[in-house]
């Protein structure tokens, strides 16, 4: 697939095999921390969760900050059947 054809959004998370690799090992030390810290849940629960997904993002190279991006909304044709002018635009 070309670049032209991915969102910003994927573009901004594509990482290669070494950064994989780097967060999965700070998935480990993390998830290592919330099990040290487990008499203290309210620092425990966030370092687990926040290590899971570090993990899931180290094996599918997906990108933990998706979670906040909006679904662009698509623009309704008008009655002529000409698309609008407010279709997002790719620029190089």
């Amino acid at each position: 697939m070309s670049l032209l054809g991915r969102s910003a959004g994927a573009r901004s998370c594509a990482v290669g095999r070494g950064e994989r690799g780097i967060r999965a090992v700070i998935a480990v030390f993390l998830a290592a921390f919330a099990l040290n810290t487990l008499d203290n849940p309210w620092c425990a629960i966030p370092a687990g969760v926040c290590s899971g997904f570090l993990m899931i993002g180290a094996v599918t190279g997906w990108c933990p900050t998706d979670l906040f991006t909006r679904a662009p909304a698509a623009t309704e044709p008008n009655l002529l059947g000409y698309p609008e002018a407010r279709q997002p635009q790719l620029l190089p």
